[in-house]
């Protein structure tokens, strides 16, 4: 499931990760991914450049909601 990390802090390149206790502001992309890395241990980011993002890949997929009947057909 993607999960949003950092968010691009106008004006230029700079990109804070929104978890950070810090809140530090980093001064590249690449240096904010190092970062992303060393805090998570995940590789696989996926860019949103339009939006400013940078999301994250757990490869874990949200289980899907199970609607459960009575035996008369009403939704419990």
């Amino acid at each position: 499931m993607k999960e949003l990390k950092a968010t691009r802090v106008i004006p230029g390149d700079r990109w804070q990760i929104l978890d950070d206790p810090d809140n530090r502001i980093y001064t590249s992309l690449t240096e904010c991914l190092n970062a992303i890395f060393q805090q998570t241990g995940m590789a696989q980011f996926y860019m949103d450049a339009k939006a400013g993002e940078v999301h994250i890949e757990d490869g874990v997929q949200p289980k899907p909601e199970i609607k459960k009947f009575s035996l008369y057909g009403e939704e419990i």
